[in-house]
């Protein structure tokens, strides 16, 4: 008999898992629920009643609410597979569901968090039957922050929808970043191509690149479909990820996770600023350059080897996706969870 698992996301999905059926959107952002049928478990989206979808006041007070309501949405299902870990835990265990949390970002958190919601949080993280980190570093960090049991916090890699994101052509026309994380790094990308003998694009919102000194040329693009950010990254020469230093207090110590994934999977060369997270994805030299965080020049040297070198930037983005076929696809994710689903729901 099948687990039945329900996944609830910080953000509505369930829109996205329709135009995952019908091919518009790759299937990254459902955690590998997807695949996970012939793996003995039958998992749906819930989306919560009360969404961020709310302008104002109410927003914030239905942000903080909706885990609070969301175990009384919640029937015929025997686990709950969630990134939501302020109380929904808590407040699951309180009607006998056992949760599984996906850290994508607690730790920053944490460390951020007043001693009141720090302790709130370590109680509601001990209410889960696993946490989820996606790197060994982040699962260490989360350990020495909270005190959790060694068995409590497992890893399980981060998965990319290899299907949608995959090689198609060599691309000559410009250096590409994407995301929108606060923990980007847009001013040393902008001083590493400042005169440059080659174009830039980055996908991101406006207030990533406040008080950023933009090179002339430069393409900012917001908005985007999923096939259009294939064909961005399809005919980019290659992808830059510049990422904050360790410990910088905005954005998620998983920065730059998709976008390098999405990257490795269309078959580009990846330049990526070095933050723990990335260790078990990226191996320097063979699938992607690094480089030290908050360098331009360091930046603007591993780009002019890139783009001066097409056997090395070929050489790169063949490695990539080959370690994505190999470890990291959304099928590679769920393999990892479904024990853990299926053990929580005592199964």
């Amino acid at each position: 008999m099948s687990v039945r698992a329900a996944y609830v996301y910080a953000n509505p999905r369930r829109a996205l898992a329709r135009d995952v059926v019908a091919g518009l959107a790759p299937d990254t952002g459902l955690l590998g629920q997807n695949h996970l049928a012939p793996l003995g478990v039958e998992a749906t989206v819930h989306d919560p009643a009360l969404t961020r979808e709310r302008p104002g006041v109410v927003h914030r007070l239905t942000w903080h609410l909706r885990e609070l309501v969301l175990p009384f949405e919640l029937y015929g299902v025997d686990v709950v597979c969630t990134p939501l870990a302020n109380l929904l835990p808590l407040t699951l265990r309180a009607r006998g569901l056992p949760t599984v949390v996906v850290n994508y970002g607690l730790n920053l958190i944490v460390l951020r968090s007043s001693r009141a919601r720090r302790r709130l949080l370590g109680s509601s993280l001990r209410a889960a039957a696993k946490v989820v980190c996606l790197g060994e570093a982040q699962r260490e960090e989360l350990l020495e922050l909270t005190g959790l049991p060694e068995h409590h916090v497992v890893t399980a890699l981060f998965g990319v929808d290899e299907r949608f994101f995959r090689p198609s052509r060599p691309g000559d026309g410009y250096v590409l970043s994407v995301g929108r994380d606060l923990a980007r790094d847009y001013g040393s990308l902008a001083e590493a191509v400042d005169g440059l003998d080659a174009r830039l694009v980055i996908v991101a919102e406006a207030r990533n690149l406040v008080g950023v000194a933009l090179p002339e040329g430069l393409e900012v693009r917001r908005g985007l479909s999923y096939p259009e950010l294939r064909d961005l990254y399809a005919d980019a020469a290659c992808v830059v990820i510049p990422l904050r230093r360790d410990g910088y207090p905005y954005g998620s110590e998983a920065s730059g996770l998709t976008a390098f994934l999405e990257a490795a999977a269309s078959g580009k060369a990846v330049i990526a600023s070095e933050r723990t997270i990335l260790r078990d994805y990226l191996e320097p030299g063979r699938s992607g350059l690094t480089v030290p965080p908050e360098d331009p020049q360091a930046l603007r040297f591993a780009l002019e080897r890139v783009l001066g070198d097409r056997e090395l930037a070929g050489g790169l983005g063949a490695a990539a996706r080959e370690d994505v076929e190999r470890r990291l696809t959304t099928r590679h994710l769920a393999e990892r969870l479904a024990p853990l689903l299926r053990e929580a729901a005592g199964s």
